[in-house]
């Protein structure tokens, strides 16, 4: 049923969009467009509040839906295609050609759907229509109470044998292998001792690396180098293994290989690892015990981690669902007997908690009594009643979640899924439908996101210093689960180059393509036309080669595929929502300025592989749809004398572009901008040239980085107001003196402060006064030139987290940080002995006085950008 749900919402948006061009459109059929509407709007909403009640028969018809959606999408698409081609009389054979046939086809494939729910729906039509088409369902979500614990609860004795294999007294290197089956809590339990504040202390290097089933040797010795070293390569396997060795050798260096499946696979890395008595360790996960037997130091023992007893198995229940309230009575009976029937899992349980925690009011006997029945052991084994208790979960999602989450299917195995990305491509999707709540569907697909997590379907791998969701992960064994069912429902289908031919032809009916190629050079043929979302997954350095039939491609995801591959045929997708491709050097007349000509296009991401500014179009800014525009390095706009007519546009992002002038017009442009990266060069101009004064006026700006890529004149100093509404602000390399500080620390709503090379030409104190940076949460500052900090714990009211980075004439710490509530963490990189040694008197007064959660740690070697003198060449 998902994907009739995600193909109705596609439906449903094309019917908005189409009813939009109201000049297009004679009056009778505008009619029968809005009936259409009514109708697929009504479905909609009915699918949604009563798809759990009419399963059995909604699941027998779910083909016919499904079917009967796709037709309306290509009757939709191709009518949106065709519109796009209407001359400027307003006059089109095509647009008028056999429409009246076609929308008479699909209201009546859709009417027949629509009446059988209305019979359903004790045909109580035009009050129950009128309701479901004027408005849209509150979210849910918002009742989910917290996110279930992903607690080490029974593993105490484990993780105490690994932290004293971790720190025992041997030079030689050790590997420690944890092994057990598939949800027993191995990365959890390897996590809770990574993550153990004394790490960063007591090892010079530390990494996580995780391997997988299908991996790469290049792309993991890659992200092992960048996670030791902060620095990407480009460089083959044989060059990177020997990097990787070089920053490890003559180090006490800590290891974590996470879910390695094959001797195979250890052996392709070991020889990385260098033996050199320092006392180093490497921490091992795997579900196989040959492979941990393989990999183990000859005198080290394998540790197989075992399931949790009844009585652990009730704890770890109780902890995820009921938090520190203790277990009503009448739950106790029915609360065992569900954890019981989780096998010892912790994974299962925790999604069990995640269930109970989603149905509104986890204190009714009833819910419990529910989940009960449903999950009663029935299957011989531990994993087929596990495998059983995850579907069950999955078919409890609301409907809405559901294409959502069979979407992360797409992505491989083990992968930190970028939700920026993820929530951009559910939008382009047609995923989520518009809610009085939120203003832009980025927000509720946001809350979407949120809601998964909390019920334990998605893992949080990386929060942001504002402590939003940055890259979420999925467990092996619900990804199983969720490429199944994206597969069964034909929602998403998956081909790689290790099982298919050199030249891939795929033409069978799919409606969304992941694609995961290893090969280079490879070409890949998409025949179908009923294709709509191509999504490909490789190595940087590869060039994979695309080609693609559909017209109606609304999502195409070719991050390593250049232009060149695309041009000929990126032209007729008239209804490209979501386009993310390469430039390079084989692109000599510059940007392709024919994009900016897409209708439809909500998201660019462009990737680069030289170091050229490219030089962007001022149409772009005014394209009609667009709200995000990417680049993984620099471009500029070009500005016309005579911009046109001004107008409002739906831009919410936009990174990172140079040189960038904030006129009076451009301000007006970009009233919804939410996330904004500059970069200055400063050529020949100064601040004012960059209109900044006008800057203050984007009042929906929440996140903004100003960096300075070449030094400017000392006199050049930073004194302009900066948008109200700002939550991030990022300066590097801006010239910021410590007395304006007022203007950063008035704004009302900043979270996350970062200040590193902001270049003050002169020694200063800063003396912060109390009523400023009342939501701060997040501080990370290289304290320029900053000679004396006074402050009291009252000035940072909710400070979290502290990062320094080679600060110079700071000696220690203010005494008043360490005496902040709130405070978490304190982070040190390159800095003297004199303010490591005061920030661990306050770890030492933040644990006496019960706040365990606090913690230092501490860099000593740190590489970082130096911002001097830009290499960049221009591109005009």
């Amino acid at each position: 049923m998902a994907a009739a749900y995600a193909a109705l919402l596609a439906v449903a948006r094309s019917l908005r969009e189409i009813l939009d061009l109201d000049k297009y459109i004679d009056p009778l059929h505008k009619e029968k467009f809005f009936s259409l509407k009514e109708k697929v709007d009504f479905i909609v909403s009915f699918l949604e509040d009563f798809s759990d009640k009419y399963q059995e028969t909604l699941g027998l018809e779910g083909n016919g839906i499904r079917k009967a959606a796709y037709e309306a999408q290509d009757f939709m698409d191709s009518y949106q295609c065709s519109v796009s081609t209407i001359d400027d009389d307003g006059s089109s054979e095509e647009a008028d050609l056999n429409l009246d046939r076609d929308l008479t086809m699909a209201s009546e494939r859709i009417g027949f759907i629509w009446e059988e729910m209305m019979k359903m729906n004790n045909g109580d039509t035009a009050k129950d229509l009128r309701s479901v088409s004027y408005s849209f369902p509150v979210d849910r979500s918002s009742t989910v109470q917290a996110t279930a614990k992903k607690m080490v609860v029974g593993f105490d004795d484990d993780l105490l044998v690994i932290k004293e294999r971790l720190y025992e007294d041997s030079a030689k290197l050790q590997i420690i292998p944890v092994v057990g089956m598939g949800g027993i809590g191995k990365t959890t339990l390897a996590r809770k001792a990574y993550d153990d504040s004394i790490l960063s202390q007591y090892f010079d290097k530390c990494a996580w690396i995780t391997v997988s089933q299908e991996y790469q040797r290049r792309e993991v010795l890659s992200g092992l180098l960048k996670s030791l070293k902060n620095e990407q390569s480009n460089e083959n396997e044989a060059e990177l293994a020997k990097l990787v060795y070089q920053s490890l050798f003559g180090r006490r260096y800590l290891i974590v290989i996470d879910d390695i499946w094959s001797t195979k696979a250890w052996d392709d890395f070991k020889v990385t690892f260098p033996d050199d008595g320092s006392g180093s360790r490497i921490l091992l996960t795997t579900r196989l015990l040959d492979v941990a037997s393989h990999a183990r130091s000859s005198d080290a023992p394998v540790h197989q981690m075992k399931c949790l007893n009844n009585d652990q198995s009730w704890k770890l229940l109780q902890e995820s669902v009921l938090e520190q309230q203790s277990c009503p009575l009448q739950l106790v009976e029915v609360g065992k007997k569900i954890a019981e029937n989780c096998g010892g899992l912790p994974l299962t349980i925790v999604v069990v908690a995640g269930l109970l925690l989603s149905s509104g009011n986890v204190m009714r006997e009833e819910v419990w009594e529910n989940v009960s029945e449903n999950i009663s052991s029935k299957e011989p084994t531990i994993a087929l009643q596990c495998s059983k208790i995850l579907c069950f979960s999955y078919d409890r999602l609301p409907l809405r979640l559901k294409p959502c989450f069979l979407y992360i299917a797409a992505f491989p195995e083990d992968s930190e899924i970028d939700v920026s990305k993820l929530i951009k491509l559910w939008v382009a999707e047609g995923f989520l439908k518009p809610n009085d709540q939120f203003k832009w569907l980025e927000d509720v697909g946001e809350h979407y996101l949120e809601d998964l997590v909390n019920r334990s379907l998605l893992l949080v791998s990386k929060k942001g210093p504002d402590g939003k969701l940055e890259t979420v992960g999925i467990h092996d064994m619900l990804r199983e689960i969720c490429i199944t069912k994206a597969e069964e429902e034909g929602f998403l289908h998956g081909v790689s180059s290790k099982t298919n031919s050199r030249t891939e032809i795929i033409g069978n009916p799919y409606r969304r393509l992941r694609i995961h190629c290893t090969e280079h050079f490879q070409e890949w043929k998409i025949l179908d036309s009923s294709v709509r979302s191509v999504l490909f997954f490789s190595e940087k350095y590869q060039r994979p080669r695309i080609d693609l039939r559909s017209r109606h491609v609304g999502v195409l995801d070719a991050p390593q595929v250049t232009w060149p591959k695309l041009s000929h045929v990126i032209s007729t997708f008239v209804n490209l929502r979501y386009f993310a491709f390469k430039l390079d050097d084989a692109c000599p007349d510059g940007f392709p300025v024919s994009i900016s000509k897409h209708p439809n296009l909500e998201t660019i991401v462009v990737y680069l592989d030289d170091i050229a500014l490219w030089q962007l179009p001022y149409e772009m800014l005014k394209m009609p749809k667009l709200r995000h525009l990417i680049w993984n390095d620099y471009f500029h706009f070009s500005y016309p004398s005579d911009i046109g007519i001004v107008y409002e546009s739906d831009l919410q992002t936009i990174e990172t572009v140079v040189d960038f002038i904030f006129t009076k017009e451009i301000i007006k442009i970009l009233v919804n901008m939410k996330k904004l990266k500059v970069a200055y060069f400063m050529k020949n101009h100064d601040w004012d040239y960059y209109n900044l004064e006008n800057l203050c006026h984007l009042q929906s700006l929440e996140d903004l980085q100003i960096s300075m890529r070449c030094w400017p004149d000392p006199s050049m100093t930073w004194n302009h107001a900066f948008p109200i509404g700002l939550k991030k602000l990022s300066l590097r390399g801006v010239f910021f003196p410590w007395e304006n500080m007022t203007i950063i620390g008035s704004l009302p709503n900043l979270q996350v402060l970062e200040m590193t090379s902001i270049a003050v030409n002169k020694v200063s104190k800063w003396v912060m006064m109390e009523g400023q940076f009342l939501q701060l949460k997040y501080f990370h500052s290289s304290l320029d030139s900053l000679s004396t900090w006074e402050m009291e714990k009252e000035h940072f009211p909710c400070l979290e987290s502290l990062i320094l980075e080679r600060p110079e004439w700071i000696n220690e710490i203010p005494s008043g940080i360490g005496e902040i509530e709130t405070l978490r963490y304190i982070e040190l990189r390159g800095c003297k002995t004199s303010l490591v040694i005061s920030a661990k008197q306050m770890q030492k007064h933040q644990h006496e006085n019960g706040n365990n959660d606090f913690h230092v740690r501490v860099f000593k070697y740190y590489s970082y950008e130096y911002l001097g003198g830009s290499h960049i060449l221009e591109r005009i």
